[in-house]
């Protein structure tokens, strides 16, 4: 929730995500003012749940480092060190 997901954001989410616009975590993500609720949803959803969502929270929070956290980001998380072997 601290990401501040948008509609937008869902929907650029979906498309990086490979999931359908038409499935439900899709349309939910999508709708203005989010709607959450994923684990309500039958279980043969829940991997396209997880796709959806992974997209729009991170195309959400990268948009808050861009903004909100430019030079005086005190979140670990943004700071966190590359891992062993990466790029």
């Amino acid at each position: 929730m601290q990401a501040h997901v948008t509609s937008a954001d869902g929907r650029a989410g979906v498309a990086r995500s490979g999931v359908k616009p038409t499935a439900n975590p899709a349309v939910m993500i999508c709708m203005d003012s989010p709607r959450f609720g994923f684990a309500d949803l039958p279980a043969a959803e829940h991997v396209k749940a997880f796709r959806v969502l992974a997209s729009a929270f991170g195309i959400a929070d990268t948009g808050r480092r861009e903004t909100y956290c430019k030079g005086t980001c005190g979140h670990a998380w943004h700071n966190l060190p590359a891992a062993p072997g990466a790029p």
